[in-house]
């Protein structure tokens, strides 16, 4: 519902109409038929934009730029669509023409751009044959056909009066193709109308042929001749019918001999150029029909059989000009005198005849002529304002309410609103109210909204800033209304990007409410549940949507029976910046610096990175911010290292440098993130350990790496014969493998006190394996290789089974001799049998479940796995 027009019912409404013949000059009936509607459309407040598809040959040719000038004073806007196909061809299929067989695609991709650049209320095409251009019109946009003419069965038409099939013809069931796709038909005459309503059920309404009264003085008449003039464009229906007029008319004159002169006017004068008769002038091609009518006393329409509507009677009826016509051709006219509906040809000489002898009937002729076309012009008015209430009421839409200062590029909410907007978009218009201070928008944000649907502002918001109202309205009247008389007609569904100001007076009709728990949380925290709660009771049914279940949304549940449904804060953010950004970045760790941790902007920012990004976000800030468990999954932590929770990427906090820190500042002090050993085999272990000691080394990219301390970052497990361990101090702790029993350290490996595998065991292992003799390394060389880890001689501890094992089981086969081996894992005698590759080699890469985070395909430890000699 919006405020009612003051000018007309088309008042503040921009309509394009596609027309595929020129406005200028108007030398032809279907051309003054658009113009006249054109101008109508005009008077009633509308801003008329004509895009112009060139169907005549002169316009196919060369392009007649007086013409062009002409038409650009005539309309607001005026588009010249190019030509990619030829006109006027015969039917793709069959005898008669497909509703589309003249359809040039340059057409829709004209609309296409028009409608994106601009907005327009409704969309007017000309013709049947050009129908498929309705389908083009966004949601939202008024779709009116103007039929002009019945194609159905038009041949048959002009095979029955011995004619040849021209232009365009086309079947009952192509017809109604075309009229399904308009939301509005406009049938010429009421015969016609009747026949369309008789194949779809669209509505169909009339709209005659009338042009503003202009009457035509007389013209003087010294020689006492009556002349009579006739109009008609260059078709054979025209020609026929006057063709079989003049032979009637020629056996009556003569026998009476009226003084009489009958003057032909139009492009038909081409088609009779053979005629060679007394008292025919042909005055061919006219620029102003005016110079036609001037010079005549009456006009004749003398029409057996023909489509659609006569122009020559609404142009002559227009002038106040004395018509004498037949009942056909005066069909979808009121008369108001007998010689309006003449039955034959022979009872229009007669008429004539009347004339003639009596000329003061030619007065009273004139006034006949000036109430039918005030009746007609009744008949037009009420069917332009009918469309025009239909253009300018809301269609069913989705309505997003929403305040000014929300219209921000960069926020979350504003990003919200318009993945809302697009998705909503694709099965319903998009509407947005817009309530508060319109200075506090930001334009480009407007722009962004303005594509997406239409705008409605609220009359307190009023007078609008030049620049709000161009870029919301273009050069059309601002549309204003308030938020409950916009949900008092049925729309879809309401979007509450921010409660209103005020409550609803009561129920509204709009069929469904929503709003998003996450967005509103984002409009100075979540709202209270009772006025939420007041809010659903206005609807008939109530839907809130968030993330996760909050306490908030099952009180609003149960105080409005509101429905709940799970639905991400955004969905895509294309036209997010943080998005972009963090989309168009390679993949890696995220680093957030903001001045205050606590601050609520924060927490949806860490819930896009965390959470639908899935990348690992550290947090600087000057002060540690207070717990906040249970807000998000990503936690706080204080410590300097990062945090990994279980529903989401690790998150952590450190604290920002001074200013002007170097950057070898933040190299140094950034922590390295947390490193995990899988389970390893025995005489793999100093290997893998190396390996992800170089992977931790390359995620992080510290200047040197921070030492982690063994006891708070490693739990040993092991079983009679091999040692494993891992490294994971922020990992989630998986489930405790079962059947683990605890065993006395130093059993298995030659492990030492961390927990780690000497290296000399494998690498005397290996020389032995080739019949070389054992050297140990030097122990300086060992603390280079590995400074992380004190190296030392095992101690028996009896420990329970680990608790942050990273894989279930133990590698090695299960030791069936009564006695335990020694401490390393070799044999008596000193020398090592062949390795059962059954057992304990693979060729394979290791499972998922026992691999290192530093183990990436290709690296050097996953080539080296499965390759060395096991101990057995």
């Amino acid at each position: 519902m919006t405020s009612d027009p003051p000018g007309g019912s088309w008042e503040g409404l921009r309509v394009l109409v596609l027309s595929p013949v020129p406005t200028w000059p108007v030398t032809l009936g279907n051309r003054n038929r658009i113009v006249q509607v054109n101008r109508a459309l005009q008077a009633e407040g509308a801003r008329v934009a004509l895009l112009h598809y060139p169907s005549d040959e002169e316009w196919r040719v060369r392009l007649p730029r007086a013409a062009l000038a002409e038409m650009g004073r005539q309309w607001e806007e005026v588009f010249t669509c190019p030509v990619t196909r030829p006109l006027h061809t015969r039917p793709s299929e069959g005898e008669d023409h497909a509703a589309d067989d003249w359809w040039d695609p340059a057409i829709g991709q004209m609309l296409d751009w028009l409608f994106k650049v601009g907005r327009y209320d409704a969309l007017v095409v000309n013709y049947t044959w050009l129908s498929k251009a309705l389908e083009h019109a966004p949601a939202g946009v008024l779709r009116i056909l103007d039929t002009h003419d019945r194609f159905s069965d038009r041949r048959a038409l002009l095979a029955a009066n011995g004619l040849s099939p021209e232009y365009f013809h086309t079947t009952p069931e192509q017809e109604r193709l075309a009229l399904d796709r308009a939301d509005i038909v406009w049938a010429i005459k009421e015969q016609e109308a009747e026949f369309f309503r008789t194949l779809t059920a669209r509505p169909v309404n009339t709209l005659l042929h009338a042009e503003p009264v202009r009457p035509l003085p007389a013209p003087a008449q010294p020689d006492g001749v009556l002349r009579l003039g006739i109009v008609g464009g260059r078709n054979n229906i025209n020609a026929s019918n006057i063709r079989a007029f003049l032979k009637v008319a020629d056996a009556y004159l003569r026998r009476t001999l009226l003084p009489i002169e009958i003057v032909v006017g139009g492009s038909v004068c081409d088609l009779l150029e053979g005629l060679r008769l007394p008292y025919l002038r042909l005055l061919g091609r006219v620029e102003e029909m005016d110079e036609l009518y001037g010079q005549v006393d009456a006009v004749l329409a003398p029409l057996t059989f023909s489509t659609g509507l006569k122009i020559k009677v609404g142009e002559a009826l227009s002038r106040g000009k004395p018509l004498i016509s037949h009942a056909h051709a005066f069909e979808g006219y009121v008369p108001t005198h007998p010689f309006h509906e003449c039955a034959d040809f022979e009872a229009m000489m007669r008429a004539i005849h009347r004339l003639v002898r009596d000329p003061s009937a030619l007065d009273a002729l004139a006034e006949a002529s000036r109430r039918s076309v005030e009746q007609a012009q009744a008949g037009i008015l009420d069917t332009l304002r009918d469309a025009g209430q239909r253009a300018g009421r809301l269609p069913p839409s989705v309505i997003l309410s929403l305040r000014f200062d929300q219209a921000r590029i960069g926020s979350l909410g504003f990003d919200h609103l318009l993945d809302a907007a697009r998705y909503a978009g694709v099965r319903a218009p998009v509407v947005f109210h817009f309530v508060g201070d319109p200075t506090q928008a930001d334009p480009a944000a407007l722009r962004l909204l303005a594509a997406r649907g239409r705008a409605v502002v609220d009359p307190c918001a009023a007078p609008l800033p030049s620049e709000v109202a161009g870029i919301l309205f273009d050069d059309a009247r601002p549309r204003l209304a308030t938020l409950p008389a916009v949900l008092d007609d049925p729309h879809l569904m309401a979007w509450f990007a921010a409660l209103p100001p005020e409550p609803l007076p009561g129920p509204v009709r709009t069929r469904l409410g929503t709003c998003h728990m996450g967005a509103l949380s984002l409009d100075g925290g979540l709202p209270d549940p009772t006025d939420l709660a007041a809010l659903a009771r206005a609807f008939p049914r109530f839907l809130l949507l968030e993330k996760a279940p909050t306490r908030a949304a099952a009180a609003v549940m149960r105080a409005a029976h509101a429905d709940r449904a799970s639905v991400p804060l955004l969905w895509r953010g294309e036209e997010s910046r943080l998005l972009t950004a963090l989309r168009g970045a390679p993949p890696g760790p995220v680093a957030l610096i903001c001045e205050d941790a606590t601050a609520r902007e924060v927490l949806p920012v860490l819930a896009c990175l965390t959470g639908m990004l899935g990348r690992e976000v550290t947090l600087f800030c000057p002060s540690p911010p207070a717990p906040r468990h249970g807000r998000h999954p990503a936690r706080w932590a204080c410590a300097p290292r990062p945090f990994a929770s279980p529903r989401s990427r690790p998150s952590s906090r450190r604290p920002a440098g001074p200013p002007g820190a170097p950057p070898s500042w933040w190299s140094t002090a950034a922590p390295a993130p947390p490193c995990r050993h899988a389970r390893s085999r025995c005489a793999r272990a100093s290997r893998i350990c190396a390996s992800a000691i170089r992977a931790r080394r390359r995620w992080s990219r510290p200047r040197r790496p921070c030492p982690i301390a063994p006891g708070a970052s490693f739990r040993p497990r092991w079983c009679g014969r091999c040692f494993t361990g891992a490294t994971a101090p922020c990992r989630p702790t998986p489930a405790r493998p079962r059947n683990m029993a605890a065993t006395p350290a130093g059993r298995g490996c030659g492990a030492n006190s961390a927990g780690w595998p000497r290296p000399e065991a494998r690498r005397r292992t290996a020389f032995r394996a080739k019949g070389l003799p054992a050297q140990d390394r030097p122990r300086q060389h060992r603390k280079r290789l590995f400074p992380h880890f004190a190296f030392a001689r095992p101690q028996p501890v009896a420990l329970d089974a680990p608790e942050n094992a990273i894989d279930g089981g133990c590698p090695c086969p299960p030791r069936t001799g009564p006695t335990p081996r020694p401490s390393r894992c070799m044999p008596a005698g000193g020398r090592i049998p062949p390795p059962d590759r059954s057992r304990c080699r693979s060729t394979r890469p290791p499972p998922s479940s026992s691999r290192t985070p530093g183990m990436r395909p290709g690296s050097s430890a996953w080539r080296s796995w499965g390759t060395s000699t096991p101990a057995s």
